[in-house]
């Protein structure tokens, strides 16, 4: 009966490790309400906007870590929140650039409309590391009429053996965009 328990127990410890072990498949997923795809033929009618940097970590290395060499993978949150009561605005683009300054994924292929008090969030699986230390967002976004600016940050959560951790790091602001 001893040797079952411990065999069943090695089954499941197999199980969870090699499922831990399959990266995670992006989803598509239907546009909610609240995002509305805007068909623009050349400039959009903004009268107001930012161009906000975000920095991102994909990868750390941490003095807890069992090699001094080998980096801490971690999931990476963009969140885009429209802090304006009764006006929408516009995500123009959402860009992803690795440590090396290189462009690794626009997350915006149509520019769309983010109905007012709403949000819209994109993730970086912690096993893409392309980022890397140095990884972050640009996002640009705009509003046809005067709005409260959105509050944009990046979440990143990890783990060590048996410690997890989590931050945030909030968007900057490098360019403000006016007519």
């Amino acid at each position: 009966m001893k040797s079952y328990s411990i065999l069943l127990t090695g089954w499941i410890i197999l199980v969870l490790f090699f499922s831990a072990c399959i990266p995670e498949k992006e989803e598509v997923k239907e546009i909610p309400e609240h995002i509305q795809l805007i068909a623009a033929t050349g400039d959009l009618d903004i009268s107001n906007g930012q161009m906000v940097y975000v920095p991102a970590y994909s990868q750390i290395y941490s003095v807890f870590s069992n090699t001094s060499d080998a980096g801490l993978n971690l999931a990476v949150t963009l969140s885009i929140r429209n802090t304006d009561m009764n006006n929408p605005i516009i995500i123009k683009s959402v860009s992803y650039y690795g440590d090396d300054g290189s462009l690794l994924k626009e997350y915006v292929e149509t520019p769309f409309s983010l109905s007012q008090m709403a949000s819209v969030m994109y993730n970086i699986s912690r096993t893409d590391v392309s980022g890397g230390i140095g990884a972050n967002f640009i996002v640009k976004w705009g509003a046809e009429q005067t709005v409260t600016e959105p509050y944009i940050q990046a979440i990143i959560i990890g783990a060590d053996g048996n410690r997890g951790f989590s931050w945030r790091n909030p968007g900057y602001v490098i360019k403000e965009i006016s007519k």
